[in-house]
């Protein structure tokens, strides 16, 4: 099935707020700008990921059919299963009884597209068990 994602869960509901420091800002990619320490406000990253949290997940991503998405192995993925998926989303799926992340295609047939050019779409026929669980609202990756 290429990718896999690996099920952690739901996201509780926040007990305490963790809110960190924000300058407003923004971050130049290019020349740097710095805005000389000043803190603006507070970012609550609880209420900024989660806005349903009994039906938000999280998984961890297991391989790399996603790359081209930005969406890397073992990054966490947050799905929102209140979001009614449409095409163009990036899902988490079941697919006879195997998770997986992809594309979301539904015309001109449906599919699940990877973002990997190593790998072919997965056809949705007749016969194929799908499960959409939800779309993927947040990519999650620790750099250390």
């Amino acid at each position: 099935m290429s990718d896999r994602v690996i099920s952690h869960g739901k996201v509780p509901a926040p007990q305490s707020f963790l809110e960190l420091p924000v300058a407003f800002e923004s971050v130049q990619a290019g020349f740097p700008a710095p805005n000389g320490g000043y803190i603006d406000g507070h970012l609550d990253v609880n209420q900024f990921l989660v806005s349903h949290p009994s039906s938000t997940f999280v998984y961890q991503v297991a391989g790399d059919s996603m790359i081209e998405a930005g969406i890397m192995p073992d990054d966490f993925v947050l799905v929102d299963a209140s979001i009614e998926p449409k095409t163009g989303d990036v899902v988490v799926a079941m697919v006879d009884g195997e998770y997986t992340i992809k594309k979301l295609q539904t015309h001109p047939h449906p599919q699940l597209i990877p973002c990997n050019r190593e790998y072919s779409p997965i056809e949705i026929g007749e016969y194929t068990e799908v499960t959409i669980i939800g779309p993927v609202i947040s990519v999650i990756r620790k750099y250390r």
